[in-house]
């Protein structure tokens, strides 16, 4: 009986036809037979159906997954630029991100290249120091004033190559 079974399919399996409409070859084996009349769901029929709802459902768990983190670290950024505001006395009542700011202590405590992080495009460049009563630290903020002021200064312009290295243009 077993063999006999097994023969059955091992025939299928060998008879070949052509579809009338795309023209490719078959096996009698793949095919589907229907009737005129619609076949009654069996139990492969409704394991198929709840496995593609349980898709449907698991990909909508993931679609709120996903907003969920992304109101957790927009909740987060906000809460951390409120803590930031709280603790830095120099960049965020200027409205400067600290991101932008570099420490070089001297001759200025801080060169800020105000937009670099946010926009990608620098807006402009601000020299930010301390208030002191040093007259050496105070002639030396005066004297990069006038500089600035007069336009006693070169412009570098400098291109950043794909390999990281700097020219200067």
């Amino acid at each position: 009986m077993k063999s006999d079974i097994l023969e059955f399919f091992n025939v299928q399996r060998q008879i070949f036809g052509i579809c009338p409409r795309s023209g490719e070859f078959f096996r009698l084996s793949d095919c589907k037979v229907y009737l005129r009349v619609k076949p009654v769901h069996d139990w492969i029929d409704k394991l198929e159906s709840d496995s593609a709802h349980l898709d449907l459902v698991g990909e909508k768990i993931e679609e709120k997954k996903e907003l969920l983190r992304e109101k957790a670290r927009e909740k987060g950024r906000r809460l951390a630029r409120l803590a930031v505001r709280r603790i830095d006395p120099i960049f965020t009542p200027r409205k400067l991100n600290p991101d932008d700011a570099k420490v070089i202590f001297h001759p200025v405590d801080y060169i800020v290249f105000n937009g670099m992080k946010a926009a990608e495009t620098i807006k402009d460049v601000a020299l930010l120091d301390r208030k002191t009563d040093s007259p050496d630290r105070r002639s030396l903020q005066d004297n990069i004033g006038e500089v600035v002021t007069k336009g006693n200064y070169e412009w570098l312009t400098l291109r950043v190559r794909e390999d990281g290295s700097i020219v200067e243009d």
